[in-house]
């Protein structure tokens, strides 16, 4: 086959993928219709604390509206009364995944109706890092700019300014039941296996544990940790996550982490709360799944590997998962094994970063494995990403946006079938 003759190949295989998850997504949209005269509160929320927030706000009105950023339409403008925003901040400043895309979106939006529209915005931040709130300030802003009519200057939540009332309001506890170290030969960093008897809670794989920590009398900030176990309702009440023992610049250790892997006893007692995490909940169980992880985030992918071990006919789960030192860090290497010969896990790779002569990360197999991960993905597969933003999850997006492309991979999250619990 001449060069020519490859390059025409590959572009037509590149335009068919893309028609293919286009069509996928339209005919799976969610259809969230809104009466006339209805109020809406949009959320964009990574980790679910918007949408909590929006989701709190609505029972003052009797007819309100829930719905994400990403799937408002013309008609929402034109027949809601009036708009509230609930929004976070992502990263370094970005806009969560299912914001993407609507300071631009206004644009389309006519101005008649743009100008008559009524709205407010509640961002949602921590005051501990430089880009507080950077992308509620930017919707606020934009509607302002384009003519809409705030009803009220923008409000701001402050995850780092709660009251102590309020980080107790809707916690309960939960039990240590047993903590297990799972390198402890390693020089790195311990991992911590924490199962936890939690007939209090209910929950779902890829919702949130909020944990509040003692801190000289009192309790510090409310810490969010994956569960990594199957749904209450499969799981006897028992809770499982992973946690990794923080380790500061200047050598001291977090005060969560050690009190979770270091001094709370077995048989303690812990001030926990479910948060719900919708982004990263999957609502099929029987198509592809495609797992990448790296370090503790390997508790966000097993709490779904673990649903499926449960659920009878499941599609087929691929997980890749990286780590340090192949020698030290095999975590749960007996479990994985298991969920094989039960052929829960369809393909696993492993990879670690300080393997002598052979470091890789997870980024480096989706690249070296293009058509495999497409082929994977065809029958209305996901993708679940859990681990680490600035290093994992950055670099995992950019390698799905090369073999994917940047389109299909912005229908996926709009169709939602590309969720990342990234911290």
């Amino acid at each position: 086959m001449s060069e020519e003759l490859r390059i025409v190949v590959s572009m037509a295989l590149g335009i068919a993928w893309c028609l293919w998850v286009g069509i996928s997504w339209f005919r799976h949209r969610p259809r969230l219709a809104i009466a006339n005269n209805q109020p809406v509160f949009a959320y964009a929320s990574q980790t679910g604390h918007a949408r909590a927030a929006a989701q709190t706000h609505t029972n003052s009105y009797n007819n309100a509206l829930l719905i994400p950023l990403n799937k408002l339409t013309p008609q929402h403008y034109s027949l809601a009364t009036e708009m509230h925003f609930f929004v976070s901040t992502y990263g370094e400043g970005e806009a969560p995944d299912n914001g993407h895309g609507f300071i631009q979106s206004l644009n389309s939006i006519n101005q008649d109706i743009i100008q008559s529209l009524k709205f407010t915005v509640t961002a949602l931040g921590d005051s501990r890092y430089p880009a507080f709130c950077a992308f509620g300030k930017q919707v606020y802003q934009q509607l302002t700019h384009i003519g809409a009519q705030p009803l009220s200057d923008i409000r701001f939540i402050d995850a780092n300014a709660k009251k102590t009332a309020d980080k107790l309001l809707g916690f309960t506890t939960a039990k240590l039941i047993k903590r297990t170290h799972l390198n402890p030969d390693s020089e790195h960093p311990g991992l911590y296996q924490l199962h936890l008897d939690a007939k209090n809670l209910t929950w779902k794989p890829g919702d949130i544990l909020e944990v509040l920590p003692p801190e000289k009398g009192k309790y510090g900030a409310p810490r969010s940790y994956s569960i990594a176990s199957a749904a209450s309702d499969l799981h006897n009440d028992q809770l499982t996550l992973l946690v990794r023992l923080h380790i500061t610049p200047d050598g001291n250790q977090g005060l969560a982490s050690r009190f979770l892997t270091q001094t709370c006893r077995e048989g303690a007692s812990l001030t926990v709360k479910v948060r719900a995490n919708p982004s990263c909940q999957l609502t099929e169980t029987n198509t592809p799944l495609l797992l990448i992880g790296a370090g503790s985030g390997l508790a966000g992918l097993l709490g779904h590997i673990e649903q499926r071990s449960l659920t009878a006919n499941a599609g087929p789960i691929w997980l890749i998962y990286g780590e340090r030192d192949p020698e030290c860090d095999h975590h749960l290497a007996t479990d994985i094994a298991h969920w094989q010969q039960q052929k829960v896990l369809s393909r696993v790779d492993r990879v670690f970063s300080r393997q002598n002569g052979a470091e890789k990360y997870v980024q480096d197999v989706l690249l070296e494995q293009p058509q495999a991960i497409k082929a994977f993905l065809k029958q209305h597969g996901d993708i679940y990403v859990c681990g680490n933003l600035a290093g994992m999850g950055k670099a995992v997006h950019h390698a799905l946006t090369q073999i994917l492309g940047q389109s299909a991979l912005e229908s996926l999250t709009a169709s939602g079938r590309y969720h990342r619990d990234l911290y």
